[in-house]
């Protein structure tokens, strides 16, 4: 890379962020758009819901193995390679979507979609991370989570608007994040790779090393609770208030989309903390809302008033120490050469055990919804107090300040 192209990429961190940051937009609103989808897909095709459920799941395991492979090329081969693949193979995955006459096509679909989108997230936020100036890396990565709260809002909005395309909505739903998809891929040809990255032969069993091994341990376990709640509440979220706060289906979801503005708002507000040492007092805020949220829906009597009042509040708390905080400890865990494979390790492990919790969803609302707002409580709980407890406390390190000290640590 010569100078002259290295000063651009530092000078422009924030297109950067907002290219790379794509793949959040990306992630969120594939899995909206396809769970959106199911129900027009079900009368259309004529599927059973064993088949509904198989897509389901086969999306959020395919984006978690994609995420562990593509976290793997980027540390091999850089995060460019990356880059200017996966999309290209997210872009071909969604013309079977748009273009299925069969099952068949939406089962290729799905499953092109959930590995390009998966592998394109691990190598997008190592490079956010380690072209940012340190001292403002927090809201840099931080903001990528603005770009993941507009893809579901987007999604939803398009649900919502044009109910007159029936079956066909669906469609138009995947044209629009194909769209996006060619659009950023066109952009991102112009990125250069990232600045401290060199081919790497490292293996992934150096995550075990005892200098590495409490990040590697503690990112696993924050992220598969932090994910393991979000997909609770997205698997049950409409469903309590149509069946417990007895809102019909159009009145759920355009409660559930008053949600994301909120969570949006939340994201902006943050930011400018993210690289302060108010970023802990954020979290712990984030981490005891979240909490409280649901644990008072175990004593209040529950009503559409009082659902939609604890899911605003566990989205808000649920933005202030959830993923935004995993994605800025990754930076922080790891050096360089494994960062890629970390995050793509952590973020892939998530999504396969929330596709493993999947199958047991139904029978839990069997059960009641007190039983699912106790493992709530649960999950939350665990999230946050691991988080405080085992959080890095570095802050404000430059990416070659914190490969020095962790790469020292290994002698």
């Amino acid at each position: 890379m010569t100078a002259t192209t290295a000063h651009v990429a530092v000078a422009r961190p924030w297109s950067l962020a907002a290219l790379a940051g794509m793949a959040s937009y990306l992630d969120a609103g594939t899995i909206i758009a396809v769970s959106a989808a199911l129900s027009h897909w079900r009368s259309s095709f004529r599927m059973s819901e064993w088949q509904l459920g198989f897509l389901s799941a086969a999306l959020t395991i395919c984006i978690g193995l994609g995420s562990i492979a593509g976290g793997r090329i980027g540390d091999r081969y850089g995060r460019k390679r990356v880059y200017a693949v996966d999309l290209v193979v997210y872009i071909a995955g969604l013309l079977w979507l748009v273009l299925a006459v069969h099952p068949v096509m939406l089962f290729v679909g799905v499953v092109t979609v959930g590995l390009a989108i998966g592998a394109d997230v691990p190598a997008a936020l190592a490079l956010v991370g380690e072209n940012a100036p340190a001292s403002e890396r927090g809201r840099l990565v931080t903001f990528t989570q603005l770009l993941w709260a507009l893809g579901p809002l987007a999604v939803i909005g398009l649900e919502l608007s044009g109910s007159r395309l029936g079956d066909q909505l669906p469609r138009a739903i995947f044209a629009h994040l194909l769209a996006l998809a060619l659009i950023t891929w066109l952009l991102r040809r112009r990125m250069v790779e990232s600045l401290p990255w060199q081919p790497s032969d490292s293996s992934p069993r150096e995550l075990l090393a005892p200098n590495l091994r409490r990040g590697s341990i503690f990112l696993v376990v924050f992220y598969v609770t932090v994910t393991l709640g979000t997909n609770f509440y997205g698997s049950f979220g409409l469903y309590a208030l149509e069946t417990v706060g007895h809102l019909d289906s159009s009145r759920a979801l355009t409660a559930s989309l008053l949600m994301v503005p909120l969570i949006a708002v939340t994201v902006l507000a943050m930011m400018p903390l993210m690289d302060t040492r108010a970023r802990t007092p954020v979290f712990v805020a984030g981490a005891v809302t979240q909490t409280l949220s649901w644990a008072a829906l175990l004593v209040v009597e529950t009503g559409a008033p009082t659902l939609v009042a604890a899911f605003i509040a566990y989205g808000i708390g649920n933005t202030l120490a959830g993923e935004a905080h995993y994605k800025l400890w990754c930076q922080e865990s790891f050096p360089t050469r494994l960062r890629s494979t970390a995050i793509g390790l952590s973020f892939g492990l998530a999504r396969i055990a929330s596709a493993m919790m999947l199958v047991f969803v139904p029978t839990l609302l069997h059960r009641g919804f007190a039983v699912l707002v106790g493992m709530m409580v649960v999950v939350t709980a665990m999230s946050g107090l691991v988080g405080v407890t085992f959080r890095p406390r570095g802050r404000g390190e430059s990416i070659e300040s914190i490969d020095a000290r962790l790469e020292s640590d290994a002698r």
